[in-house]
C-alpha cells in the first residue's frame, strides 16, 4: 500500500523492506544519480535519505560537464524547465589580477552552467529518480553498515518519518554509500584523511538579498535583470583565503574559505561578524553588496575543506560524492564529481550482479576512476596543498582521456590561481606541455585591466 508522505512531493511506500539488491544512503546528487541508473537496469534499489527534500544546501555553482550526465540520466528537461540562472563563465581576481573566462570560448555555447538552488536542483533529481522506479525513504538515517560476512551487508537505520522513532534493519548485496561529509562509511572505517599542509581551510557562508552581480559583459547589474544578461561566478583572493559571489534567481551566495587558525576560538556571532566585515572590504565585492542586506540566519559553516576516503570500496560496497572525498571547491568541481562517481558505482554493481565472481575487481576498478577523478579536482583546486593521497600516474592517465575541451577548460582555469603549478607540471610530463603555456590559454582567458561595478 502507499500513502502521500506530507510535503514530499512522492509516493512512499509504508514500510521499508527486510532486503534488496542495492542500498544507497543519501540522496544527493550522487545518491539520486546511482539509484536512478540502477532503478532504470530494473535493479531492485533503496534510497535512505536522512532529511526530508527538499532540504538547504550549498554549492550552487554548476560547470558544463554535468549536462551530459544529466543526459544519461534522462533528467534535463526537468531541470531546463526548472528556468535555473545561466551561468556565463567566471571571473576570477587573484592577487592584484583578474581574469575572465567564458565557456563558449570552450564550446559550450548552447549548454552553460547554471547557478541552481541546491535545495530545488537536489529535489528535481530524487523526484526523478523516484520516478524512475528507486524506492525513496526520506526522514531514514542510516546508523551503521553491518558486514557479518562477504555476502549480504545489513544496514541499521533510525526511521523518523511522520515525526515517529523506530529502528530497523535492511540487508541488501551491494552498499552505496553517498550520505555527503557524514561519511558513514569512512567514519565507520576511520578511512577519511585530511589533506595536510602547512594549513587548513574551512568554509563560512550566507546569504544576500538586492545584491549587484557580474556579468560576462564584465559590467555589474541588478539581480532583476539575471535571466537577461547572463552572470559569472566572481572569485576573489583575499589576506586569509578566498570568496565567492553566486548570484541566484532571487538572492545571491557568498562565502570564504579561509585559513582555520583565522576564525579559532570564536563564536557563531563572532563568525558571522568577521565573515560580514570581510565581504564588506573586499574590493570588487564590496561594490557588489553595496546596496544587500545580509539575510539573518543563513550562515553556514563547514570544516575540513578538504579531505579523501582511503577506502572508498571493497568487494560489495562504494563510495560515491562528498563520502569518497571533498575538495576545495574553487573550481565549481563538487556536483560534476558526484556525477561522475555515481556513473562509476552504478557502473560496478551492475557489472558484479551479472558476473558476481568478478565482483572485486569491477569494484576496485570504479574506486580507481574515482580517486583518480578526486586527484586530478585537488591537485587543480589546491594545487602543493594538496599531493597527500595523490598518485601522478592516475593522473595523467585520466587527463588523457578526458574529453579535449574539459581538460582545455581544466588547464586554463588552473591559471587563473597561483596553485597550478604542481598540476601543469603533471600535464607537461604526460606530454602536454603545449596544454600549460599562456599561448595555448590565448583569447580564452582575458586579463582584465578593470571592471564597472
Amino acid at each position: 500500500m502507499l500513502e502521500k508522505h506530507a510535503d514530499a512531493k512522492t509516493t512512499q511506500p509504508r514500510a521499508i523492506p527486510a532486503q534488496c539488491d542495492v542500498v544507497v544512503i543519501g540522496g544527493g546528487p550522487a545518491g539520486s544519480a546511482a539509484a536512478t541508473y540502477l532503478a532504470q537496469e530494473g535493479i531492485d534499489v533503496v534510497l535512505l535519505e536522512k532529511e526530508q527534500f527538499p532540504r538547504p544546501q550549498v554549492g550552487e555553482s554548476l560547470i558544463p560537464h554535468f549536462w551530459k550526465f544529466a543526459d544519461r540520466l534522462g533528467v534535463s528537461d526537468q531541470i531546463k524547465r526548472e528556468n535555473f540562472v545561466v551561468k556565463s563563465g567566471g571571473i576570477i581576481a587573484w592577487k592584484e589580477k583578474v581574469y575572465q573566462l567564458s565557456f563558449a570560448s570552450f564550446g559550450y555555447g548552447d549548454r552553460p552552467g547554471l547557478h541552481v538552488e541546491r535545495d530545488t536542483f537536489d529535489d528535481i533529481l530524487l523526484r526523478h529518480a523516484v520516478a524512475s522506479g528507486a524506492r525513496v525513504y526520506e526522514e531514514v538515517v542510516v546508523r551503521k553498515v553491518i558486514f557479518r560476512d562477504g555476502r549480504r551487508p545489513v544496514i541499521a537505520y533510525a526511521d523518523r518519518r511522520r515525526d515517529g522513532f523506530s529502528r530497523g534493519e535492511i540487508s541488501c548485496r551491494y552498499v552505496i554509500d553517498a550520505s555527503g561529509y557524514t561519511a558513514v562509511l569512512a567514519r565507520q572505517f576511520n578511512s577519511r584523511r585530511v589533506v595536510t599542509s602547512d594549513t587548513k581551510y574551512l568554509g563560512l557562508w550566507g546569504y544576500y538579498k538586492d545584491s549587484l552581480y557580474l556579468g560576462g559583459d564584465r559590467q555589474s547589474h541588478p539581480i532583476t535583470a539575471v535571466h537577461d544578461t547572463p552572470p559569472v561566478t566572481f572569485i576573489s583572493s583575499f589576506e586569509d583565503g578566498w570568496i565567492w559571489h553566486i548570484i541566484l534567481r532571487h538572492r545571491a551566495s557568498v562565502g570564504l574559505i579561509i585559513n582555520t587558525d583565522r576564525i579559532k576560538g570564536m563564536g557563531k556571532a563572532d563568525q558571522e561578524a568577521y565573515f560580514r566585515a570581510t565581504c564588506a572590504q573586499t574590493p570588487i565585492l564590496q561594490k557588489l553588496l553595496e546596496p544587500a542586506v545580509f539575510i539573518e540566519g543563513s550562515m553556514g559553516f563547514r570544516p575540513d575543506y578538504s579531505y579523501y576516503n582511503d577506502k572508498v570500496a571493497g568487494e560489495n560496497f562504494i563510495s560515491i560524492g562528498d563520502a569518497a572525498g571533498f575538495v576545495d571547491p574553487i573550481f565549481s568541481q563538487g556536483v560534476q564529481a558526484a556525477l561522475y562517481n555515481a556513473t562509476m558505482a552504478a557502473w560496478a554493481v551492475k557489472s558484479s550482479l551479472a558476473r558476481e565472481s568478478q565482483r572485486a575487481r569491477y569494484f576496485r576498478m570504479a574506486a580507481n576512476q574515482i580517486s583518480q577523478f578526486y586527484s586530478f579536482a585537488r591537485l587543480m583546486a589546491l594545487g602543493h596543498f594538496g599531493q597527500a593521497g595523490i598518485d601522478a600516474d592516475k593522473v595523467k592517465a585520466l587527463m588523457a582521456g578526458f574529453p579535449a575541451n574539459e581538460l582545455d577548460l581544466a588547464l586554463v582555469a588552473a591559471m587563473t590561481t597561483d596553485r597550478s603549478q604542481y598540476l601543469h607540471r603533471i600535464a607537461t610530463d604526460a606530454g602536454m606541455a603545449e596544454k600549460v603555456d599562456r599561448e595555448f590559454a590565448g583569447d580564452r582567458l582575458l586579463a582584465l585591466d578593470e571592471l564597472e561595478i
